[in-house]
């Protein structure tokens, strides 16, 4: 089963802590299956503490009357899980670093292994690399971005492309001037959105 990446598993710590929260009955493997072995450890320690208050103390009030916190192991739980998905969420960006870092490291070596193959049998690595990437669902390394491939898309192309430009050999000076006002406009609009 392949690991789970840091807002997957802050989507479900949260998850699990809406579980507890309701007081739905989960296994301790389950509670344990989203913690590192620091917050494991945590939990233990917490409730090994709670059982040595219940130990010295029979009742929630004799505790509370020493100025101790009588907790249940439910109480626990959500008490590690809310200080698991503070922390989570405190490293969001780094994270994220580590995401596209690892993604670029895997589209790197995609991209070499298929361009190394294809140079070893004297074919093209350039076009071998970048075939290799976009079945990997990344993007090519030469940036360019070939989303129609077929024939017809091609040719469906081409076709709006000569339309447009009979268009506008056929309009008169002030319709080509409103085009040139609406493309500097988009152009513009287009610029701003970047920002």
């Amino acid at each position: 089963m392949p690991s789970l990446d840091h807002f997957q598993t802050v989507e479900r710590l949260e998850k699990r802590l809406q579980q507890l929260e309701s007081g739905e009955a989960l296994e301790a493997r389950d509670i344990k299956a989203l913690l590192n072995d620091a917050q494991v450890a945590e939990l233990e320690a917490l409730w090994t503490e709670q059982q040595a208050i219940r130990k010295s103390h029979k009742t929630q009030a004799k505790a509370e009357a020493d100025g101790l916190i009588w907790k249940t192991i439910r109480d626990v739980r959500i008490e590690v899980y809310k200080k698991a998905i503070a922390d989570a969420k405190g490293n969001n960006l780094e994270a994220l670093i580590d995401e596209q870092h690892a993604s670029e490291v895997r589209g790197a070596r995609i991209f070499l292994d298929a361009y190394f193959e294809a140079t070893a049998s004297d074919k093209d690595g350039h076009t071998a690399g970048n075939n290799a990437l976009r079945r990997a669902h990344l993007q090519r390394m030469d940036g360019v971005d070939r989303s129609y491939k077929s024939k017809r898309d091609r040719e469906v192309h081409e076709m709006e492309d000569d339309l447009r430009e009979r268009i506008k050999q056929n309009m008169s000076a002030e319709e080509l001037k409103q085009l040139e006002i609406m493309e500097e406009h988009e152009k513009s609009l287009r610029k701003h959105h970047k920002r």
